[in-house]
């Protein structure tokens, strides 16, 4: 794989996105671990905490439509808790950015 070429790119990304939204749902860590892979296949560091980033609002919105699925009053039952709402969306943003770090390690 090389990152110059685009559709390869946005290949492993997607297919990375999907992975680490699995991983995700085992565990709070796979934020991190998702977002890592994400970033993996980004050109650039500052890309790839980018992509990282993202795939902590992907995660919040999947999160989101999860509760609309699981009833007509679980979505705004857990918007009014705001406090835990806070930590969630610290988490995956805060948790994407770490994980979106990788790609400054990896060369």
């Amino acid at each position: 794989m090389t990152r110059s070429d685009r559709v390869t790119r946005w290949s492993a990304t997607a297919l990375a996105a999907v992975a680490g939204l699995g991983i995700a749902s085992l565990h709070w860590l796979g934020l991190v671990a998702g977002a890592a892979l994400v970033a993996l296949p980004q050109r650039t560091a500052p890309r790839g905490v980018a992509a990282g980033v993202a795939f902590g609002v992907l995660a919040l919105l999947v999160a989101a439509v999860g509760l609309l699925l699981a009833g007509p009053d679980a979505l705004p039952v857990a918007l009014e808790m705001t406090q835990p709402l806070g930590v969630a969306v610290a988490a995956a943003v805060l948790g994407g950015a770490v994980g979106g770090l990788v790609r400054g390690v990896v060369g």
